[in-house]
């Protein structure tokens, strides 16, 4: 049985965690999924974090504390390292005083993002040592390290997450004692940190001599894990990867490389040698593969067509035996939507009605985009928005480029949509242009963050706030509009037919506050005046038996239904009856009313987070219209819990829906009554506890009478 000191986390609170146990100084960063919840948790565990108005600015403001000697953390998804390396290049030849850490995480698959880029090649490219967790005790564990190791040799240091990495659970221990690094302190040094040509010649030698050193301290890391089996076939892998391929070649040999660069090449070459075949698993591109390969040392690749896409258990077994047929498609879930009532919803169908042009951006408005509004024809990155509607009227007709319109929410605006606005002031179009700025007051897609045209910090203390309208005047434009979509419906498609019209440029700021918003807003405010926040907790519940293969959970069903909360439940009662535990889920756009599942699984001992398909033992479905498409994830014999197998009308409320079907799952599975009770009281407001017990007592009894 674990003991209490193991804790139940995502990896990216595995992340804060070990920030917060290390002595950080502080973290700052842009939220953006899947890294949202490391700042976030970081802040709620009692550490400094801060969201910066750009992933740029953030990993500046580290920088710049690690300069002073602090230990730092900028944390970002991946595409935000696209708009913070500038800093990062250099960085690697100033190196640092204290310590930096570089927090990226990719998202294969593209659950929530535009690309699927991979940033370990930023690692190969800047010059930065990288490590890669394989589950969130190695997310912690990595992080302990890589703030340990940047310290030693002033360098930055990156720790490359992923999507499920980021979002799954599994049981971490942290190290008992807290790290204290030394004060902060400012030594000057010009000469390695101005950056001027002749400052940077040397400093460039001098990081590939440190890169050197790494590669052969790299050789006896620790993190760097041998698994002896059979000769016939070894496997190098890194990250969740590792995870799959022990569940899908549990025979092989297995080298699982947690810093994955500088590599240990004498290390893999030892690896190698005397296997039959020898091959590299790794999602997305070929990093770890090219690296080996042009050192000499004859290794396999996956086929292309496995380098898009995340990987699972069932993806590896194709790869191992070579499998190149066409992959099962999955059933087509239902799409996200704009929230009813969505005050964007409103601004999309003007757009429509008056058949614009709309060169849109990143957030939960790019939703607009889809059916029945269809009202956004280009959406490429964070702020593209402006630029690429100046672009457009600059080169189309004049009738068609009085169509075009730019579109940006509030956040993305502040984010990198102000040199756009200056830009359109500098370089105006001949026929003006219509900047159209979406204020919901809050970065609702990623979770309802603050940002610096809200007026409110990370932890929502008040703070000195970005006017739009102030600044578009302060620029000089001419036409600044204030509207209420809701309210102001007539005058403001009455303004934009005029805007449009005109020649002159208009920026109108649309301001409604996000339905999803004020109330969150106001929870947090209240559980910060009662002293609240989270802890880490553990364990502490006995087992009731221990299962000899680990039990595949899938919860299915639609944003807003709970079901991740349903399968942090489940997790958590699974955890505290004594078993290993891990937890994926994906969430994004799908939060807003589109398809969202989530997988549990249990037992003695558990390798992979995520269920191949066909080999769920249980499929626990709260929409009716979801079991369909998630059936092909049951095994035959397994077992289906769908709506129906609850009493709805016997409910306290609708929204206790979620755990009254964890209640009638609770009748198949062998997890003490207390677990359940303690893993519900974790997770749901006390307010709702009682509520909450009486639905899981009636879904269990409902399910026990049938």
């Amino acid at each position: 049985m674990f003991s209490e000191s193991l804790h139940l986390l995502s990896g990216n609170e595995a992340v804060a965690l070990a920030a917060r146990d290390s002595g950080l100084s502080i973290g700052a960063g842009y939220p953006g999924t899947p890294s949202t919840e490391i700042l976030e948790y970081l802040h709620e565990i009692g550490g400094n974090a801060e969201w910066a108005p750009n992933e740029k600015v953030a990993l500046e403001v580290a920088l710049g504390a690690a300069f002073g000697g602090g230990w730092a953390m900028a944390a970002m998804k991946h595409v935000g390292l696209n708009v913070a390396a500038d800093v990062l290049f250099t960085a690697a030849y100033s190196g640092v005083s204290g310590a930096l850490l570089v927090v990226s995480a990719d998202d294969p698959g593209m659950a929530s993002s535009q690309n699927e880029q991979d940033n370990r090649r930023y690692a190969l490219a800047a010059g930065v040592p990288m490590f890669e967790p394989s589950d969130s005790q190695e997310a912690y564990d990595f992080t302990r390290a890589a703030l340990e190791l940047s310290a030693r040799w002033r360098l930055p240091v990156l720790l490359r997450m992923t999507t499920r990495i980021c979002h799954s659970k599994t049981p971490v221990r942290p190290r008992p004692e807290p790290a204290k690094p030394p004060p902060a302190r400012f030594e000057r040094n010009i000469r390695g940190r101005v950056m001027i040509p002749a400052h940077a010649r040397p400093a460039h030698r001098q990081l590939r001599k440190k890169l050197a050193e790494i590669a052969a301290w790299n050789e006896t890391c620790q993190w760097n894990q041998t698994i002896e089996g059979g000769r016939s076939l070894g496997i190098i892998t890194s990250g969740v990867s590792f995870a799959h391929v022990r569940e899908a070649a549990p025979n092989a040999s297995v080298l699982k490389l947690g810093v994955t660069y500088p590599l240990p090449m004498e290390k893999i070459r030892r690896f190698a040698a005397g296997l039959q075949r020898c091959l590299v698993v790794e999602e997305n591109d070929p990093f770890l593969f090219e690296q080996i390969r042009s050192s000499g040392v004859n290794v396999e690749q996956k086929p292309e067509m496995y380098r898009f896409g995340e990987f699972d258990v069932e993806r590896v077994r194709r790869i191992i035996v070579g499998d190149v047929s066409e992959e099962p498609v999955p059933p087509r879930g239902k799409p996200p939507a704009l929230c009813v009532g969505c005050p964007h919803r409103v601004t999309f169908e003007l757009f429509k009605k008056l058949d614009c042009i709309v060169s849109g951006d990143i957030g939960c408005y790019t939703l607009g985009a889809l059916p029945p509004l269809e009202a956004m024809d280009a959406q490429i990155c964070m702020g593209a928005s402006v630029g690429m509607g100046l672009g457009l009227r600059h080169v189309l007709p004049e009738d068609e480029a009085r169509r075009v319109v730019s579109v940006i929410g509030d956040g993305t605006f502040v984010h990198s949509g102000i040199t756009g606005l200056v830009e359109m002031v500098y370089n105006p179009p001949k026929t003006g242009h219509v900047l159209v700025i979406l204020d919901n007051g809050t970065t609702a897609m990623t979770g309802l963050q603050e940002h610096p045209g809200t007026g409110r910090t990370l932890g929502h203390q008040p703070t000195g706030k970005v006017v739009f309208e102030d600044l578009a005047r302060s620029l000089g434009v001419p036409n600044v509009f204030v509207v209420d979509p809701t309210k102001e419906a007539e005058q403001f498609e009455q303004n934009l037919r005029d805007a449009l019209a005109g020649n002159e440029l208009s920026v109108f700021i649309v301001r409604r506050p996000c339905i999803l918003a004020a109330g969150k807003i106001k929870q947090r405010e209240k559980e910060q005046e009662e002293g609240g926040g989270r802890r880490a907790e553990g364990g502490g519940l006995a087992a009731s038996a221990a299962s000899t293969k680990p039990i595949s959970v899938v919860i299915a069903g639609l944003g807003g239904q709970g079901v991740l909360k349903a399968s942090d439940v489940l997790a958590d009662a699974a955890f505290l009856a004594g078993y290993d535990v891990k937890k994926s889920e994906i969430h994004g756009m799908s939060q807003r009313g589109g398809s969202v599942a989530s997988d549990v699984r249990f037992g003695r001992r558990v390798h992979s987070p995520m269920i191949p398909s066909g080999e769920a033992d249980f499929l626990v479905v709260l929409a009716e219209d979801q079991v369909d498409n998630n059936r092909p994830r049951l095994r035959e014999g397994g077992v289906l819990i769908a709506p129906e197998s609850i009493d709805a009308d016997a409910l306290p409320n609708r929204r206790s829906a979620n755990v009254a079907i964890l209640g009638a799952l609770s009748r198949h599975i062998e997890i003490d009554p207390a677990a359940w009770r303690e893993a519900i009281r974790k997770n749901l407001k006390p307010k709702l506890h009682e509520d909450n017990f009486r639905a899981f007592q009636i879904g269990r009894d409902w399910c026990g009478s049938i």
